[in-house]
């Protein structure tokens, strides 16, 4: 369940400000989950950050959507290190005509994990404290953008299956 409002979500709301990309990296799930716990504990004054280079200076800078406002936390640090400054608390708005507004369930990466320069998805599904290294370990997914197409045409796709789900439901 969790997933598809993940899905919904994307569809919906990220098509206006997902389309930066940290250029010549790629990133593997492992690197993913090698890097979360240094993004994800304590760093933001919010759960569940939608995190992308958006300034295109080789690390992950983080957004946070709530009651149809985007906020921009840029990372003045580096891309093991971060360090999370706001940068633009009105950075973009998004618009939903449902009776509840969605929320982002999960932490979500956004990188290249294929190298073809466009973006692919990873969500940090789940936590686990491991007691031996004293740290957590996090459950990454990923989903590849394995069609080659930009992010607004994959995300029309997309938003036109789930209008067809939708119909089917009703029906």
């Amino acid at each position: 369940m969790k997933i598809s409002i993940v899905v919904i979500f994307l569809v919906f709301i990220l098509p206006d400000f997902i389309s930066a990309e940290i250029t010549g990296k790629i990133f593997s799930k492992n690197d993913i989950q090698k890097l979360a716990s240094s993004y994800l504990e304590n760093k933001l004054d919010f759960n569940n950050p939608i995190l992308v280079d958006v300034d295109k200076d080789g690390d992950f800078d983080a957004l946070k959507l709530e009651g149809g406002n985007v906020e921009y936390y840029k990372n003045n640090g580096d891309l093991e290190n971060p360090k999370f400054v706001l940068e633009n608390r009105n950075y973009d708005k998004y618009g939903f005509n449902f009776l509840i507004e969605p929320k982002v369930p999960c932490p979500i990466f956004f990188a290249d994990n294929d190298g073809d320069n466009d973006l692919d998805m990873f969500v940090v599904k789940d936590k686990e404290y491991n007691t031996i290294e004293n740290n957590y370990n996090y459950n990454v997914l990923g989903a590849q953008n394995t069609l080659g197409l930009d992010t607004g045409t994959l995300i029309t796709i997309i938003l036109v299956l789930l209008i067809i789900l939708l119909v089917l439901a009703i029906l």
